[in-house]
């Protein structure tokens, strides 16, 4: 029955097509007749237009003698007898109207004869502009009667075109809808069939798309967790986990907060998607998250409660997760959602999202204590300078390098004159003031590849590499003037002036081992001592270098 309907309706349809063909194609014949008829009309209109014209344009030239009404006259029957030629060809499919068409010729060639010749002494051609009228009259009225033929006969054919396509249209519909029962029939069968195999695919497919998810999250994690354990400072493991978060959550824009150092102000470190609504900086209470401790979602309808760490309008979705590790409050993720849809996703993807600050968090902790704990194993706490201990690796590899290079290396071994004194005169509070200042001096008086140390108590080690005895002796008198120039105040209390004396040895005119170029520069430093204090000494040199500024030095 399906295939004797489906015959059926191709039959149908093929004949529907073949007779709508015809009629299209008679309605299209009509309509040009229709257009071609309207064409001769217009045509033989702007010929009695000119016509019109050329009478009008001969009695002012006879009257004022004017040769342009002459011109526009002449010009008129030129126009008029092309456009005679014109309608010859427009009505050739009409034998009445080709005569007529021929005698309207020979009269607008009779017109520009006339006209060859025509001058002030001549008459009106008024016969011959009449004969042309008349010629004219008779083809509109013949081509309005073919118009009103034609129009009657376009009318006619429409109508049959409408009841064929209205007869064949119903008769389709007939047959589609018997065609329509029958698929209807095995349709209802088989739907209930198609709902369980539907509900079966979309179990399978939110099973599928969890999987691929759960697979897509353990990969960015353990991608994040390998990245995050090659980074070797905070600044890497922030930015690596920053683009691993933008991965793991697109669509959103977000952020990386640490607390500083004086536990007063939140900052950010790092963005990703683009800038945030975030401000530079905040007080730890602006965050909701930080002072509960917790995660905490702000959604509409939800918690309408919002953070007051934003920098104008606040956004209506957004999440803040504290970055906690080994019992301290690190900073916190910031995660904007532009829309809703985005905000479900996230929350989609909200275990993974804690597990990778969770991960972010303890490597970011671990690298701040391995940076806290290298700075105490090689910085002195009071000075903030190289110890003794960096100072003996720093020496040693300058040593090295300058050996390969064949460079010079100074080495200034300092000493705070009458320290002791000092002390016991202001106390030791004042003494640490004084060697935070003359810590700070040195740092100042050197260049960034140099190194200073604290090589105990009050006694300094500057390491210059590159320098020979003649810079190194400058940068030496120039560290002392800078010293002696300072105005140290405890407690209100101005502390009498503050000298040093240097000993300095330089690779290879002095020595050419660690302990060589150690031992002659204390050696030379002792010799500044007994001359005096406040000088520079050379070693292995018996005269020092007396102060610029101060010709009568004063031993203390």
């Amino acid at each position: 029955m399906l295939v004797l309907a489906t015959i059926g309706v191709s039959i149908c349809v093929w004949t529907a097509g073949w007779l709508l063909y015809g009629s299209a194609r008679r309605l299209n014949e009509s309509r040009d007749w229709l257009e071609h008829s309207q064409a001769v009309i217009s045509e033989l209109q702007q010929e009695v237009q000119r016509l019109d014209r050329i009478e009008p344009n001969l009695q002012l030239y006879l009257l004022t003698h004017d040769e342009s009404n002459l011109h526009n006259g002449q010009t008129s029957i030129v126009a008029f007898y092309s456009s005679a030629l014109h309608l010859q060809q427009l009505v050739s499919d009409n034998p009445g109207q080709v005569t007529r068409a021929q005698v309207l010729e020979k009269q607008a060639a009779d017109l520009v004869k006339t006209f060859d010749v025509f001058n002030t002494d001549s008459k009106l051609p008024s016969q011959q502009l009449l004969a042309a009228r008349e010629t004219l009259s008779l083809m509109q009225a013949r081509e309005r009667e073919l118009l009103a033929l034609r129009t009657e006969a376009a009318k006619l054919n429409a109508s049959r075109s409408l009841l064929i396509s209205v007869s064949f249209t119903m008769l389709a519909l007939v047959v589609v809808l018997v065609l329509f029962g029958l698929l209807l029939r095995d349709a209802l069968h088989r739907r209930k069939y198609e709902q369980r195999l539907s509900e079966t695919n979309d179990k399978l497919a939110g099973t599928i798309r969890a999987l691929e998810r759960q697979a897509r999250e353990s990969d960015l994690l353990t991608g994040a967790r390998d990245e995050l354990q090659l980074c070797m400072n905070a600044d890497q493991a922030q930015h690596s986990a920053v683009r691993y978060l933008a991965q793991l959550l697109p669509g959103t824009t977000g952020g990386i907060c640490f607390i500083n150092e004086s536990r007063q102000m939140v900052e950010v470190e790092a963005t990703w998607n683009g800038s945030t609504t975030l401000m530079d900086g905040f007080a730890p209470d602006a965050c909701c998250g930080l002072r509960s401790g917790r995660m905490r979602w702000r959604r509409a309808g939800q918690s309408e409660v919002h953070c007051a760490h934003f920098a104008g309008k606040p956004p209506e979705n957004y999440i803040c997760l504290p970055l906690a590790a080994h019992g301290e409050t690190l900073g916190m993720v910031y995660v904007e959602c532009g829309s809703s849809g985005i905000a479900a996703m996230v929350d989609a993807n909200l275990r993974a999202l804690q597990q990778m600050v969770e991960l972010a968090s303890i490597r970011i902790a671990g690298l701040n204590l391995r940076t806290i704990l290298e700075h105490q194993s090689i910085r002195d706490s009071l000075t903030n300078l190289f110890n003794r201990r960096f100072m003996e690796i720093a020496l040693d590899r300058e040593l090295r390098r300058a050996v390969r290079h064949q460079k010079p290396l100074a080495v200034l071994m300092l000493d705070i004159d009458h320290f002791k004194q000092l002390n016991d005169t202001y106390g030791h509070e004042a003494g640490d003031v004084v060697l935070r200042e003359v810590a700070g001096v040195m740092r100042q008086a050197v260049r960034s590849e140099d190194t200073v140390c604290r090589y105990g108590g009050e006694e300094f080690v500057a390491i210059l590499p590159e320098l020979g005895t003649e810079d190194a002796l400058s940068r030496a008198e120039s560290i002392r003037h800078m010293v002696s120039e300072l105005r140290i105040y405890h407690r209100g209390e101005a502390l009498r002036e503050v000298t040093i004396s240097i000993g300095v040895a330089v690779y290879p005119n002095n020595g050419d081992s660690l302990d060589q170029l150690l031992s002659l520069s204390d050696r030379a430093l002792y010799e500044a001592k007994h001359l005096g204090r406040n000088r520079v000494v050379l070693a292995e040199h018996s005269a020092a270098l007396a102060p610029t500024h101060h010709p009568h030095e004063v031993a203390y």
